[in-house]
């Protein structure tokens, strides 16, 4: 598929490496020649210098025959711009990153009178992961599938968790939840694991179950923390106003610390009264102690310097604080949960599963796509995908034990007429069901592509 990326930015980079690594024919379009070469030269794809919101550029790029244009430059405006005439102009579908808090109610209209098919926000989705999290701190990290219904936890496995050294058939002897591991990171290495792996101490497992289920398994392997209450938000840029914004209804405590004096006065001006707003600096530890972090369930680093985060995020852990969550750019750290920083945002790669998914669907055979739902875990090395199973797919109704599944596929989940089901080897696929797919090193784009 031919793809027009505009503006190399963070989120740029990120679905350049995504979509190249997919296989489609990309085209870069940024006006700064340097890192436009550099890209470039790094993933060899084809680059074109210029502005991307003007017809002679995109003409260049291929815009009359592109399939997609993802338009991610630092201007809202720009990008807004730059899917209009590439529509005009015929490329098929468009994507603008959008970010300004000033355009959040417009959205609709951007899709349905401008005509650009899909609006990215990475700082709001970033912002509503995190308080996805904040709502149920016991996972590292946790992703919804079937419109909430079931959820994928992530937890680590330490020393005293009953859980180390357990052959996974030996999971329901131990704990009485229905849940199911999908997928265990070992240090680098991943597994889609089979009933005979082993879980060992300082694993991180990935677990999938209804909300009340994962509770459960959490509170009898001792790794189930309270209700978060008191929140302490370090930064006030998009995402900390997103945060505290969705925050702020849920009967919580929550505190924003901004460094900026003007911003400051802002935010108090747009945030509502639920919220405090103190100016200073969030990294100084006097500060942060005379503001009552000891007294704080959950601290959420958010400044715009990776480092600053880490370190913040390390000296609450330290303190003893419930949840800790570390927002990083450079999602290429993968030592931070030896450090002990075990919930870890990025916005590119929260950004990326969603375009991802809308290129998969395009991708469809079909040309009207089953999947439901795309998240990215751990460190992008494992996708779970939701698929809706089509009618007359020529799989339905066959006992799992007579399909022939490609390695590392484990359909971990089944959602039909509300009802959860956890297969196994006589369980079947029914049309419209929803089928919850883990993957290591494999791209689907369709449900067929897990059979062999």
């Amino acid at each position: 598929m031919h793809i027009i990326i505009v503006g190399l930015g963070k989120l740029g980079m990120t679905m350049t490496k995504q979509l190249v690594n997919e296989g489609h024919n990309i085209t870069l379009v940024d006006i700064n020649n340097e890192r436009l070469t550099s890209a470039v030269d790094t993933y060899d794809v084809m680059g074109v210098w210029g502005n991307g919101a003007t017809c002679e550029i995109l003409e260049e790029a291929g815009a009359r025959k592109a399939k997609l244009i993802i338009a991610a430059t630092p201007s809202d405006e720009l990008n807004i711009l730059c899917c209009l005439i590439a529509n005009k102009m015929g490329t098929e579908n468009t994507i603008a990153r959008v970010r300004n808090p000033d355009y959040a109610a417009q959205m609709q209209f951007l899709r349905n009178e401008l005509g650009i098919n899909m609006i990215v926000n990475p700082e709001y989705e970033t912002a509503n992961e995190i308080s996805r999290i904040i709502r149920f701190p016991s996972a590292a990290n946790l992703d919804s599938f079937a419109r909430g219904k079931i959820e994928m936890a992530s937890i680590r496995i330490h020393s005293d968790n009953i859980l180390c050294d357990l052959p996974l058939y030996d999971l329901r002897k131990k704990v009485k939840a229905k849940v199911l591991v999908c997928a265990v990171q070992r240090d680098e290495e991943v597994f889609i694991p089979s009933g005979d792996f082993v879980i060992r101490c300082d694993d991180v497992i990935s677990i999938t179950g209804t909300r009340s289920e994962l509770a459960s398994f959490m509170k009898q392997t001792g790794v189930y923390k309270h209700k978060i209450k008191n929140v302490m938000i370090i930064g006030g840029g998009r995402i900390g106003y997103y945060l505290a914004k969705l925050l702020s209804d849920t009967g919580r405590n929550i505190k924003l610390i901004e460094q900026n004096d003007a911003k400051c006065y802002q935010l108090a001006d747009t945030l509502p009264d639920e919220v405090t707003v103190i100016h200073g600096d969030g990294t100084d530890q006097d500060l942060l102690e005379e503001q009552g972090l000891s007294r704080q369930d959950a601290l959420v680093s958010l400044t715009g310097i990776d480092e600053e985060n880490i370190i913040v995020s390390m000296y609450a852990e330290s303190k003893g604080i419930n949840k800790v969550i570390t927002k990083v750019n450079r999602h290429s750290y993968s030592i931070l949960g030896d450090l002990g920083l075990e919930t870890v945002v990025s916005p590119q790669l929260v950004a990326g599963s969603l375009v991802t998914r809308y290129v998969r669907a395009l991708q469809n055979s079909a040309g009207n796509s089953q999947i439901q739902t795309l998240h990215k875990m751990i460190n992008g090395k494992v996708e779970a995908v939701e698929f809706i199973v089509p009618e007359g797919a020529g799989y339905e109704n066959i006992p799992f034990k007579e399909l022939n599944l490609l390695p590392n596929i484990l359909i971990c989940c089944i959602m039909r007429n509300g009802k959860i089901i956890y297969p196994g080897g006589d369980d079947v696929m029914k049309a419209n069901d929803n089928i919850i797919v883990v993957t290591a090193g494999r791209i689907l784009e369709d449900l067929h592509d897990i059979f062999v």
